[in-house]
């Protein structure tokens, strides 16, 4: 199970860093943001393509190496279960209706969090 949450991990990031990188203005739009001059576009593709292509590359690494398994676990409840308490002081702020696109991610981001944490406790036995 740790190998399938590992490899879904690098393929969802490896993805979504070639769809910034390849069509920004697309997944911008799809994310809610719009980039304004070349300063806001280099910023996209810096923190989302950039970010996204290295979390695939951690995430690679530990699907095929066992010693970064458990770490990439850790990283993962914590990543996830930052990222969902801040979306849900979005939820909050502006209701869950009004976060569009962004209701997806949110429940992803739940459901990562999770089994990032169940991963963690079938390993600690």
């Amino acid at each position: 199970m740790e190998k399938l949450y590992l490899g879904f991990n690098a393929l969802m990031y490896g993805v979504f860093a070639v769809w910034c990188a390849a069509a920004p203005k697309q997944t911008g739009d799809f994310v809610g943001l719009s980039a304004i001059g070349p300063t806001g576009q280099s910023e996209y593709l810096a923190v989302y393509g950039g970010l996204q292509a290295g979390l695939a590359l951690f995430y690679g690494l530990a699907l095929f190496s066992s010693e970064h398994q458990r770490s990439a676990l850790w990283m993962s409840a914590l990543l996830y279960g930052g990222i969902a308490a801040f979306r849900s002081l979005a939820v909050l702020r502006l209701g869950f209706t009004e976060l569009g696109s962004a209701r997806m991610f949110y429940l992803a981001e739940i459901v990562l969090f999770v089994a990032a944490v169940l991963l963690l406790r079938r390993r600690a036995g």
